[in-house]
């Protein structure tokens, strides 16, 4: 543990997920986690879960949590899926969307709205990721943006990382995308300022006194710092002390794990 003064300026606490608390889409392994919401939830202090998940409503990521022992509620979750397809759905009320990502993703569209289409004509392009994407979906999409369709994307990240290694995320789909057809697409989770204001918006707590965690300096920590809140990065996910050498990134902290926050805190209350 590096940089470590304690929290009592923290007013708010923003979580990443993968490679804080789980690791993996399918069947997701526990990381670290079991002490610090509790330990938050005994302080008073509210937190939040932000994730730039693409792949299931926060509805199954709370219960994957639950699964796991870590007490979370839905509402509990800021998710880049529902913040970019409420987008669409306010954008493109009733429209049609063709989806470059994973069920969830669908099924999300449909609640809010959306009609799902598997070609052209489509009002809009929802990107996610997908670890099913092939030559004939990138192409519909592609024709789609190509007859007028937006392009929203939940984020641009270029990894992710599960039990077997580093994987491909959905930048590298969106930066096709974008080459093939000159569109130019938006994305709304992390690191982008809007995502985290949306999400201290309601608690009406100041960006100087909140803490964002997570396992990637730049998206996690960096568009943290650049939205004028604290960052800590923790090394149980994709990262290493060593990717930091020559980085623009200096997290406020360096934590083996999420939970060695605990340590950090102010005394609690009982």
């Amino acid at each position: 543990m590096s940089g470590a003064r304690d929290l009592g300026s923290v007013e708010l606490f923003l979580f990443d997920i993968d490679g804080v608390f789980l690791e993996g889409k399918s069947s997701p392994r526990l990381v670290s986690g079991l002490r610090i919401l509790p330990a938050l939830r005994a302080r008073g202090l509210p937190f939040r879960l932000v994730t730039n998940t693409s792949t299931h409503p926060r509805t199954l990521i709370a219960q994957q949590l639950c699964d796991k022992g870590i007490q979370v509620e839905p509402e509990e979750i800021h998710a880049a899926l529902e913040v970019t397809v409420g987008v669409a759905a306010r954008r493109y009320p009733g429209g049609t969307c063709h989806v470059v990502g994973e069920p969830g993703m669908a099924e999300v569209a449909r609640q809010a709205g959306l009609r799902v289409v598997e070609d052209a004509p489509a009002d809009v392009v929802l990107l996610g990721l997908t670890r099913f994407a092939d030559y004939a979906l990138l192409s519909a999409a592609a024709r789609c943006l190509r007859g007028g369709a937006g392009l929203l994307a939940c984020h641009r990240n270029r990894m992710w990382v599960d039990q077997g290694g580093h994987n491909l995320s959905c930048g590298p789909w969106m930066a096709a995308l974008e080459y093939a057809t000159g569109v130019r697409g938006e994305s709304f989770g992390k690191p982008s300022r809007t995502f985290y204001e949306e999400v201290r918006r309601p608690l009406g707590i100041p960006a100087e006194r909140t803490l964002m965690t997570g396992d990637d300096p730049d998206s996690d920590v960096g568009g943290a710092q650049r939205a004028g809140m604290l960052g800590a990065l923790v090394l149980s996910g994709k990262t290493r002390r060593s990717d930091l050498e020559g980085s623009d990134v200096q997290p406020d902290w360096i934590l083996d794990e999420v939970d060695d926050l605990v340590e950090l805190l102010p005394p609690g209350v009982g």
